[in-house]
């Protein structure tokens, strides 16, 4: 069993690093940076020790900021001990900057392929490109309601 889990987790981080620009990394907590015509961001993955998740995090790109570097490793872990996939805020210890991110997870096997990774990522791009652009457009005066992610009822409903 636990040769098998071994197995498991190698093959992912080669995934991984097939996939992704990786900039930085901590045990098994990977960061890039996103970058496309309208929008920069960060993000990370991150491989569950305690059980065979991998957490993907699009957040904005001040995280990754050197003062902010901390905080984006103790986001990533606080994240995946006690939240649920979709968006969360997270209110830096430096200078008090909101920080938006989105967060997605995936089942950890020997049979992930490169393509259903990078699938993952541009789904998580996509969503916290258009949830960040929700929350952007709303008064700053109130807490902004999260996005809702985009799922086969949400979709259905408009």
């Amino acid at each position: 069993m636990h040769s098998s889990r071994l197995a498991i987790e190698r093959h992912c981080r080669e995934v991984i690093r097939s996939c992704m620009n990786i900039v930085d990394s901590r045990g098994d907590t990977y960061v890039a940076i996103h970058k496309d015509d309208d929008i920069q961001c960060v993000v990370l993955v991150t491989m569950f020790h305690t059980y065979p998740i991998m957490s993907v995090i699009v957040a904005d790109k001040i995280l990754f900021s050197q003062e902010h570097e901390s905080d984006m490793f103790k986001a990533a872990n606080e994240l995946n001990s006690e939240s649920v996939t979709g968006w969360h805020t997270l209110v830096t210890s430096e200078d008090g900057n909101t920080i938006y991110m989105y967060r997605r997870c995936l089942w950890m096997t020997t049979h992930l392929e490169n393509e259903e990774f990078i699938e993952l990522l541009c789904t998580s791009i996509s969503e916290y490109r258009k949830g960040r652009r929700l929350l952007a457009s709303q008064p700053t005066d109130a807490q902004p309601a999260a996005p809702e992610p985009e799922n086969e009822e949400t979709r259905n409903r408009t």
